[in-house]
């Protein structure tokens, strides 16, 4: 029997229609400058102080009275520290009757006491001192409201006096692993048993999309459980997600539990593997049913849920570094489908090649294959396919540094 594909939905579809029901609006949290990093501002930042206060040395050495330099070098065999001359390392402020610093490198402390320096030293007022505010003055606008904050912007907001600041709560995403097969990580595995590593994967990838995973415990095949494990996570998330039972086996509830709860959206998508994915909108709150296999669990996390979580935050959808490669066989694509491809890339003396990670097949590794691939490239509906030897885009999934030559 042919399988019938018109109700399966281009993935932007998918996306518009529940970005026109859901429309989440995150409160504003406080927390401490030193947790702000990934997290995002929800309102501009201005300095507080100017940064130095009054004034700093700009290196490690000595701070002098210029006065004594303007006819040239002094005689500074005599001189005494705290009396000609103090110490005055980078950063430090010193006392008033100094207004200039001389590098450290261009000085000896002599054994009978004095100082010697070295010939070509030049010393002006204000030589090698930040004045006042050099570093950050006050008002200045520092870090703009719905910035998502890098490790040198939360610096900044820490240097503009800030020990606490205000960003946008978190999307808190709870997963639901479903299946009466699954057994936790670890396990001692028997026959018809498989290891709950979708939990492993969803959490992390939740995790670096800037989102809180609530993590529920296994649930077995039973609708009555799934329903109350829903009915339990709900009112503490924002997005959920059922693993698994979102085709039409005798044991996929899913779909049908999540339309309990919220307004179904659509069954199908246009996207392989993970194409039985549903959403339902409630409550203002997301319900997504994922497939069950990893890598196509991980394609719907790649395409909605990252999306979703950028939505929540207001964010743009961020892109990974691409690369150029030269594939290594020829590459067919679904015509009706967006397919996620995984790739091994190595290095030749012109540039990157592509090896498809294949699921199946002779050289097949499995879910293994492609759990350890380098890269990904998604297709388009329509594309034809691939030649070897022709160049297509890939997203690295780890540092380039890492590519391997051949």
């Amino acid at each position: 029997m042919k399988s019938d594909f018109s109700n399966h939905i281009p993935k932007q579809t998918a996306l518009d229609r529940l970005f026109a029901k859901w429309k989440p609006t995150p409160e504003t949290v406080t927390v401490p400058v030193g947790d702000c990093a990934g997290r995002v501002l929800a309102e501009d930042t201005f300095a507080k102080y100017d940064l130095p206060v009054v004034r700093a040395s700009a290196m490690d050495g000595i701070a002098v009275h210029s006065a004594l330099f303007a006819d040239g070098l002094p005689d500074t065999s005599g001189w005494r520290l705290g009396v000609d001359y103090i110490r005055a390392d980078t950063g430090d402020d010193f006392d008033d009757a100094y207004d200039a610093v001389i590098p450290i490198e261009n000085v000896t402390v002599l054994p009978e006491g004095g100082i010697a320096l070295d010939p070509d030293t030049e010393v002006r007022p204000g030589s090698n001192v930040r004045p006042c505010g050099s570093t950050v003055r006050k008002d200045t606008p520092l870090v703009k409201a719905g910035t998502r904050l890098s490790p040198l912007d939360m610096t900044a907001i820490a240097m503009g006096g800030y020990g606490e600041v205000k960003v946008l709560r978190r999307p808190r995403v709870a997963f639901i692993p479903s299946g009466s097969e699954l057994v936790p990580v670890g396990s001692e595995l028997k026959r018809g048993q498989n290891f709950d590593t979708n939990s492993l994967l969803i959490r992390e990838l939740l995790v670096r999309m800037g989102a809180e995973p609530i993590m529920h415990p296994i649930v077995k095949d039973d609708p009555a459980a799934l329903r109350q494990a829903v009915e339990e996570l709900l009112p503490r998330c924002d997005i959920l997600l059922l693993g698994a039972g979102t085709s039409k086996g005798g044991e996929d509830y899913g779909t049908g539990i999540i339309a309990e709860f919220g307004e179904p959206l659509f069954h199908g998508v246009a996207a392989v593997p993970g194409r039985p994915m549903s959403m339902a909108v409630g409550g203002g709150k997301a319900l997504v049913n994922l497939s069950g296999p990893t890598f196509a669990a991980f394609y719907s996390m790649e395409w909605a849920v990252r999306a979703m979580v950028c939505h929540f935050l207001g964010q743009k959808l961020y892109q990974r570094t691409k690369i150029r490669a030269r594939l290594t066989e020829d590459l067919r694509t679904p015509p009706m489908f967006s397919s996620l491809n995984a790739f091994h890339v190595t290095r030749d003396g012109e540039g990157y090649l592509a090896t498809l990670a294949a699921l199946r097949g002779p050289n097949s590794r499995g879910q293994a294959a492609v759990l350890t691939a380098d890269a990904i490239y998604a297709s388009v509906p329509g594309e034809k396919p691939r030649r070897a030897g022709e160049e297509i885009e890939l997203e690295l999934l780890r540092n380039a540094a890492q590519l391997q030559s051949e």
